[in-house]
């Protein structure tokens, strides 16, 4: 008989709170994170773009677990190491292995169990462009600057301080990143190669070459008179996404193991499917004109799941308020067929930002809080009235969070590349 993966912790750190319960619980109120930029001055750097979706300035990492139990000078040695991208991964880690009970695991054979996969859309880029700078300038590098910003090393930490020694891997798959690793953390369950993955993603990529970058590739938005209103998926007036950072992770784990040692379950991960799109002839950071790869994805996690398409009660979309968003919603209609007008569809990047390679992981954790509270998230910015007419035939949630019952779910992540994925939750039962 198939393995059966569930969902036995969760964390995250982002622009709309420390940990998961407090980003999920402002997000359902429709609260945002997005603000003036306060690491960089943009305009130094001949940025468009002046604000983003930031983590709390008042956040300190110094007094969040794992680093909360050590003496100050101790936490200022250790955070010295790190990236902005790998703090906010130890973070969110630490947070879903308390809540699934692993902390403090000391058995080599328990620990030769569990492994790591998390992700990152483009890893260390503070520290690379630190980096460069002192190149530069004929200073002397750090020894922990390469280790800063290769994507693997956050992987490589969350395994080293709570001991993991199972696979630890990390993708590197643009947006669609943080979702493949919570799927490659499904395969190595179901393979039988560990009992439990700490799989997600993490990034920080508010710097000047992040928002630089973008902005070169008129794919922000510059609205910087109304940044609370710049991220509107699904608008007829969208025009660009709005750069978050943070990270987001999950405690992925074989049913029978959980059972075993009594975990809480919060959900189920049904299935998931991957595609590519494989276009010729257009650009690589577009999708499929037709949304064909997102389309397959969407079908093949149906399908997967052995469930319905009519089961399907939510979906949490991609959305990120640029013009690809009426792609997904066609996506969304032609894989869900007659079913679709009466399935709710949130763009939850309406109120944290784009974290690009974390963003399908805080999804994942929205998705499964979702499905534990009996609440789907409104789109922040859209109305009846602003809607675009070609995102019609979806039951778009406006104005106010859905209280229903959630059963099963879809959570959409794309990336540049066209790469696509679709990851399936369901209630445990």
């Amino acid at each position: 008989m198939k393995k059966r993966v569930v969902i036995t912790g969760i964390g995250a750190v982002s622009p709309l709170g420390g940990n998961a319960d407090e980003s999920f619980e402002r997000l359902v109120r429709g609260e945002h994170g997005i603000r003036k930029i306060e690491r960089f001055d943009p305009a130094e750097f001949a940025c468009k773009t002046f604000f983003a979706a930031q983590i709390d300035k008042e956040f300190d990492a110094c007094k969040s677990s794992p680093f909360r139990d050590l003496s100050l000078p101790e936490q200022t040695k250790q955070l010295r190491k790190f990236d902005r991208h790998q703090t906010f991964a130890l973070i969110a880690a630490a947070e879903a292995i308390e809540m699934a009970q692993l902390h403090g695991e000391t058995d080599p054979e328990k620990l030769h169990r569990i492994g790591v996969n998390f992700s990152t859309g483009v890893g260390g880029l503070e520290s690379v462009e630190q980096c460069t700078t002192t190149s530069r300038s004929g200073s002397r590098q750090s020894p922990f600057g390469n280790l800063k910003f290769l994507p693997n090393i956050a992987a490589g930490y969350i395994g080293s301080t709570w001991g993991f020694s199972g696979p630890n891997n990390a993708h590197c798959t643009a947006c669609a990143a943080g979702s493949h690793s919570i799927a490659d953390g499904y395969n190595a369950i179901v393979s039988d190669e560990a009992d439990i993955i700490v799989a997600g993603g993490t990034e920080a990529a508010i710097t000047p070459v992040g928002i630089g970058t973008f902005n070169a590739q008129s794919a922000m938005s510059t609205e910087n008179d109304i940044p609370e209103k710049a991220s509107r998926p699904f608008t007829g007036d969208r025009c660009g996404f709005v750069m978050g950072e943070g990270a987001a992770a999950v405690v992925l784990e074989d049913l029978s193991h959980a059972l075993e040692r009594g975990a809480t379950i919060l959900a189920e991960l049904v299935s998931f499917c991957r595609t590519g799109d494989g276009k010729t002839g257009a650009a690589i950071a577009a999708p499929h004109p037709q949304g064909l790869g997102a389309k397959r994805a969407i079908e093949g996690a149906i399908i997967r799941s052995g469930r319905p398409a009519t089961s399907v009660d939510f979906v949490n979309a991609h959305a990120t308020s640029t013009q690809a968003d009426a792609i997904e919603i066609r996506a969304i209609r032609d894989a869900l067929g007659s079913h679709a007008p009466n399935v709710a569809v949130s763009g939850t990047k309406s109120c944290t930002g784009h974290l690009l390679g974390a963003s399908g992981a805080l999804q994942a954790v929205f998705t499964v809080l979702s499905i534990k509270h009996g609440i789907v998230p409104f789109t922040r910015n859209l109305t009846e009235h602003n809607l675009d007419p070609e995102c019609v035939g979806v039951r778009h949630v406006f104005g106010e969070s859905l209280r229903q019952k959630v059963d099963f779910a879809l959570s959409n992540s794309f990336g540049f590349g066209g790469t696509n994925i679709c990851l399936a939750f369901g209630s445990y039962s």
